[in-house]
């Protein structure tokens, strides 16, 4: 039997734990976590056996009357991603799921097979009817996740607004199959790409294909779910929701560029380059306002998704240009980072729920000191906080360089003033985007694991069971070896790209990258070399200096230093926060609790809220005007059964005059 279909078959079995006996629930959260995690390992194994043979021409190919199971180079990269995460997420959850004993915990491992078997559909659908029909499962499914905890309010709100956004980026892809299959000779897949849809039709099922896909993956202004719906859920639905469901999105996006549409025309790329610019630097933004750790890491996810199809769109525009050998890198970065940012958000989602599980609270204000009581989770997130800074020797930088090199590669392409203004425009924004991601993790990680604890919730946290650490140890590995070896993941994707017959970008010591007549190049060992060196001298400064060194306490006009005079996470954005206070407006309010005299002895009460640009001057004008559309409705309901009556004679007189006309 194939590997692929028999995944599928345990995450059905998997899928059992909604009808296992309540006494036994226990047992049945280790069976649904062993069958997520044999299922996943299957996933990973066959879609790695197909990338790297040359031999085979489909991963999988089965048909059930219209209905067909087809996968191919492009979904075998997403394949991967999906299993890889799979096993350590699931890995993760063995001990993180026991806390929801006695709390639907059967429910729980039950709906994580179907959300993973529904993601793997979705990879592998061969037609529009089966695709379209993987992705209302897999919404369904992670509505029902992220609405696990429904017993809060704030829980239900933020699933129904999901719910909500997810359907309408559905109807817009639905309405873009529809287009491409309409000038094709069915919803195959395979016929869809030999469509012709050209000229004015063509533009539209773009536009719909690109709205629906960026809704999906979090892209600014339709991310407006995305930082409510991922805190809501489970830590690692979370993990899984942000380091593969967002990547279905691109998935999708790029079954469409690559097979259906094409990237003939300029402005394609174009929109989706700038909207993921401007993604990825209002992303980290507004995650660097935050102080809710997963709201942090939700927001990050918009900003990686930015920069991910801001690299596929600069690949577009290069195809556009006639480049295609050249648009490799780019198509390259964006896969690299797609398989990086798993790996990097999945270990910070769940170090995220560590935190909460020692401390009960996701509020890093509240938090300080947790490395002392938490050695291994501080470690663990901090290479997870390197990686999504871009720091040397972490995927995050693989990913990040290369698509740097592929705004390179268009600069060196760019033969307007309007083209080089638009390199300049990314320049600018990824210089942005890469300098306040740094600040955002060192404020993050800094503010939660170092210095003294700043409440008493601190005092309470521990260090996780082993299966949690195993899973946050597993994506910290990985981060690292693809830092320090980035050749095996680039190659790979760039198979998947470019087919077997391209000469590969990797070299014994990193990657280089020569396709604009210009060598950039990054290098782990270089870069190991060059830090040992500062590193000695460091240290051998440090040993010098210390032997005429004294420890004292902090000089603090004549006080002992509290944990109250620590940098707060709200003082140490504010900078920021002022620089682009005509973005972000933030609203202030000062409360009196205690006001005594009128000088002496009052007690404040500060609070700062950063709303979001796009709910403010969007969604919630747009709210208002459909509340207040639908109330003038009420006129016509006039509780009248003659009026009704009325109504319906007169629609059906409109529409024989119009079948009259036609």
């Amino acid at each position: 039997m194939d590997f692929m279909v028999l995944s599928l078959l345990i995450y059905l079995l998997g899928a059992v734990t909604f009808i296992w006996p309540k006494k036994a629930e226990l047992v049945a959260h280790y069976f649904g976590m062993l069958c997520s995690i044999a299922a996943s390992g299957l996933v990973a194994f066959s879609s790695l056996s197909y990338l790297l043979s040359s031999d085979s021409v489909w991963l999988i190919d089965m048909a059930w009357g219209q209905y067909t199971l087809q996968a191919d180079g492009w979904s075998g990269a997403f394949l991967l991603i999906t299993g890889v995460a799979g096993v350590i997420i699931s890995i993760y959850a063995i001990d993180y799921g026991k806390g929801y004993l006695g709390s639907r915990i059967r429910a729980l491992g039950g709906l994580w097979n179907l959300f993973l078997m529904s993601i793997v559909l979705v990879l592998i659908a061969g037609d529009a009817f089966t695709f379209i029909i993987a992705w209302e499962i897999m919404a369904l499914v992670s509505f029902l996740l992220v609405n696990h905890e429904s017993e809060k309010k704030k829980t239900v709100s933020a699933a129904y607004q999901y719910m909500v956004m997810t359907h309408i980026g559905t109807a817009a892809i639905m309405v873009a199959f529809y287009l491409v299959a309409s000038a094709a000779e069915s919803f195959s897949f395979i016929d869809m790409a030999n469509n012709n849809l050209s000229g004015y039709m063509k533009n539209v099922a773009f536009m719909f294909a690109f709205g629906g896909f960026a809704l999906k993956s979090g892209l600014m202004p339709l991310h407006i779910w995305l930082p409510n719906a991922h805190p809501a859920a489970p830590s690692h639905v979370s993990a899984l929701m942000s380091g593969v469901m967002l990547k279905v999105a691109l998935y999708g996006f790029g079954r469409f560029a690559f097979q259906f549409i094409g990237m003939d025309v300029f402005w394609y790329g174009l929109i989706v380059m700038v909207v993921g610019l401007i993604s990825a630097f209002l992303g980290v933004l507004y995650a660097t306002m935050e102080v809710d750790m997963k709201r942090i890491l939700a927001y990050s996810s918009v900003e990686n998704m930015g920069i991910i199809f801001s690299a596929f769109g600069c690949g577009m525009v290069l195809y556009s240009m006639k480049f295609p050998m050249l648009s490799v890198v780019a198509f390259t970065a964006a896969l690299v980072h797609a398989a990086s940012h798993s790996l990097m958000k999945g270990l910070l989602f769940m170090s995220a729920g560590c935190v909460m599980h020692a401390t009960g609270s996701k509020n890093i204000e509240h938090m300080g000191g947790l490395a002392r009581k938490m050695p291994y989770t501080a470690l663990f997130t901090l290479i997870g906080s390197m990686a999504l800074s871009s720091m040397p020797f972490t995927s995050g930088l693989v990913g990040e360089w290369l698509t740097l090199q592929s705004f390179i590669t268009f600069a060196q392409q760019a033969g307007s003033p309007e083209l080089r203004l638009l390199v300049v425009f990314a320049f600018i924004m990824l210089g942005l985007t890469g300098a306040t991601a740094l600040g955002c993790f060192v404020r993050m990680y800094g503010i939660a694991f170092l210095g003294r604890a700043r409440t008493n919730i601190v005092e309470k946290a521990h260090e996780m069971p082993f299966f949690m650490l195993a899973g946050l140890a597993l994506e910290a590995v990985l981060i690292i070896f693809v830092g320090v070896m980035p050749d095996f993941l680039v190659n790979l994707m760039q198979r998947v790209v470019s087919g077997s017959g391209i000469i590969l970008m990797g070299n014994p010591l990193g990657i280089m990258w020569g396709g604009s007549g210009y060598y950039a190049m990054y290098s782990p060992a270089i870069i190991f070399i060059v830090f040992a060196f500062i590193g000695v001298f460091m240290v051998a400064a440090v040993y010098r200096s210390s032997t005429f060194q004294t420890k004292e306490v902090t000089w603090n006009c004549g006080t002992v230093p509290t944990s109250r005079q620590q940098y707060s996470a709200t003082g140490f954005s504010k900078p920021l926060r002022r620089a682009f206070d005509g973005i972000l407006n933030p609203k202030r309010r000062t409360t009196y609790l205690r006001k005594e005299h009128a000088y002496f002895g009052r007690k404040l009460h500060y609070e700062l809220s950063i709303p979001d640009l796009f709910n403010d001057k969007l969604y919630k004008p747009l709210q208002q005007m459909l509340i207040n559309s639908s109330s003038s409705f009420h006129r016509i309901q006039e509780g009248s059964v003659s009026i009704y009556i009325g109504y319906t004679m007169v629609a059906m007189i409109v529409v024989l005059i119009w079948g009259v006309l036609l």
